[in-house]
């Protein structure tokens, strides 16, 4: 087997095919420092586990099999023959940065098979990525296929080869792993869940009796089965993650086992879940039982005690996990039910993942046109004091957050396009909130309230138009653009932080939901009226049929009898008078 080293392939990838007694090739692309690493342990290396107690069990693995050597390949490209000679399994460790058009790491893996076809054209090969990307095999497959010289009249063998012997599985893998304090090359990690890997096997390329006998190991054969796993783990385990990482890193928490701390977020994941992600669970053939099941899990791994990721690290690349995580579930409701609309915590959900790509300074003081600079909310009465000493630390290669100043470093992920788009609409939403207090004196470039909320409007649309299958001519979809622009617009303004954006939401989601039907709109007003002791009728909106109830006995054909009545407090006629003439009329 053949390993590009990502820490999910330390610790789930390399520990299955172990299992097996493979032989693993290390293989680093990019840098040294692990590939090192393992020769200087002479082809060993450690994977922490944590558990609920705080206790730490560390495994290590040899990576020589059946008494095999160790081979270590800096230069994967250059591998000869002997190396290769048993190949059958390639774990490809990419995230979904390098999963892209022209990337180096796809030119890599295009000449690495084209070295496999020159020298072992026999031998059927794995591929097997770890990032949790949808159809990540068929989309690897793809962008190698999209090459240039791959394209090219010469290249016809090699495609050829491509489809018979090289497998391209999708994969879904689920185990939450960080990396040891001090030490990024081991990787830290939680109990192996029940599902910790799911590969699609079609074609029967796989052991997979051999590979169902691992635990936390899956081999699905049935094309329906990889799309449960992919709903399960993206619009669901993700979505939550998602839903909450942003609110988090703009709340000054470091990271995400934090959210059980505000009794808020647990209620809005629960109505995010019911309104919009089980429904989207439903219709793509997950069982509900098995959908709570899982979210129920979820929730548990995600609070675990000594085991947090780091939200800033988790919030990188927004708008892609927006799309793959939350508004795929948008995405089957519209499909599959006309009466759907997503709720207001979807759209929550969305504005806070944007207000994080809002920069709050025009000028990131970097080298780098794409890095930017945000802000935290401020610390509220009752929220915990931060040291001012409280040191900044990076989070990512080039980008740092600090949560005593409440700023961080973010890449959009959109080579600036978002980030720039989102600095100017929040400008004008700045500036009209300073015009409008009596803190500021009037600026003269404060726009109109309706202009700054059209200009919201406009960015916000243009940032979800981007996104796949968002069709803002859809009244579902325009409506939700609408919903997110208002509660973006709130979460700039600098009045608010975004916890009490989401209290409002929580508190008023009863009164703002959409009504579909006639029936909804009169179980509602029901509900309402018998929930309260008092109601100020405002008797001027009652049609004519309702007129015993109109103010002063005024006929009732007479709409606007509030009229009637303001004239009547300062008239000389009385009441009677006015009535008799009236009704002579």
């Amino acid at each position: 087997m053949l390993c590009t080293f990502v820490v999910l392939q330390r610790a789930v990838l390399v520990p299955v095919f172990r299992a097996l007694d493979s032989g693993v090739v290390v293989a680093q692309t990019r840098g040294t420092s692990f590939a090192a690493a393992c020769a200087a342990a002479k082809g060993k290396y450690e994977v922490d586990t944590i558990d609920a107690e705080g206790r730490v069990d560390t495994a290590v693995f040899e990576l020589q099999g059946g008494g095999g050597a160790v081979i270590v390949a800096i230069d994967v490209c250059k591998a000869d023959g002997a190396v290769l000679c048993g190949l059958k399994y390639i774990g490809f460790g990419v995230t979904e940065a390098g999963l892209q058009s022209n990337t180096q790491v796809i030119k890599d893996l295009a000449e690495f098979l084209q070295r496999a076809f020159q020298a072992i054209p026999d031998n059927e090969l794995s591929i097997i990525n770890t990032d949790n990307f949808p159809n990540n095999g068929d989309h690897i497959k793809k962008l190698v296929l999209e090459l240039d010289w791959v394209q090219a009249g010469d290249a016809a063998a090699f495609r050829a080869y491509l489809d018979a012997k090289v497998h391209f599985h999708n994969t879904m893998v689920d185990r939450i792993t960080n990396h040891r304090a001090g030490d990024s090359l081991v990787p830290l990690t939680e109990p192996l869940p029940a599902k910790a890997i799911a590969i699609e096997d079609l074609r029967g390329a796989l052991d997979a009796d051999s590979l169902r006998k691992i635990p936390g190991v899956h081999v699905r054969t049935d094309k329906s089965e990889i799309a449960k796993d992919y709903l399960l783990k993206f619009s669901l385990g993700n979505a939550v993650n998602s839903a909450m990482v942003y609110l988090l890193a703009l709340s000054r928490q470091r990271t995400a086992n934090q959210f059980q701390k505000f009794s808020i977020i647990s209620e809005y994941l629960d109505v995010l879940f019911e309104k919009d992600i089980l429904p989207a669970l439903v219709a793509g053939d997950v069982a509900e039982s098995e959908a709570r099941k899982f979210y129920a899990e979820w929730l548990v791994r995600m609070k675990h005690p000594h085991f947090g990721l780091d939200n800033f690290w988790v919030s990188q690349n927004a708008l892609l996990r927006v799309y793959v995580r939350l508004l795929n579930s948008v995405n089957i409701n519209v499909a599959n039910d006309k009466n759907y609309y997503p709720s207001k915590f979807m759209a929550f959900a969305t504005a806070v993942a944007l207000r994080f790509l809002t920069p709050w300074q025009a000028d990131s003081k970097r080298d780098a046109p794409t890095i930017f600079v945000g802000q935290m909310d401020p610390i509220q009465n009752g929220a915990p004091i931060f040291s001012l000493t409280e040191k900044t630390w990076s989070y990512d290669t080039g980008l740092t957050a600090n949560v005593s100043t409440g700023k961080y470093e973010f890449d959009d992920g959109e080579n600036g396009r978002v980030a720039r788009l989102l600095w100017r609409a929040s400008q004008q939403v700045l500036d009209a909130s300073k015009s409008s207090s009596y803190d500021f004196p009037k600026s003269d470039r404060a726009e109109s309230s309706s202009e700054v909320s059209s200009g919201v409007g406009v960015a916000v649309a243009s940032v979800l138009s981007s996104v796949k299958g968002f069709d803002l001519t859809n009244d579902a979809y325009a409506s939700f653009a609408a919903d997110v622009a208002a509660l973006y617009q709130r979460l700039v303004s600098g009045k608010q932080t975004a916890l009490e954006t989401l209290e409002d939401v929580l508190r008023n989601h009863q009164t703002s939901e959409y009504l579909g039907t006639k029936e909804e709109v009169a179980t509602f007003v029901r509900e309402a009226v018998a929930s309260v002791q008092i109601i100020d009728v405002h008797t001027h909106l009652f049609p004519p049929s309702h007129g015993k109830l109109m103010l002063w006995g005024v006929n009732e054909l007479l709409t606007y009898h509030y009229l009637v009545a303001e004239f009547l407090q300062t008239a000389p006629m009385q009441v009677e008078e006015f009535n008799s003439r009236a009704a002579a009329c």
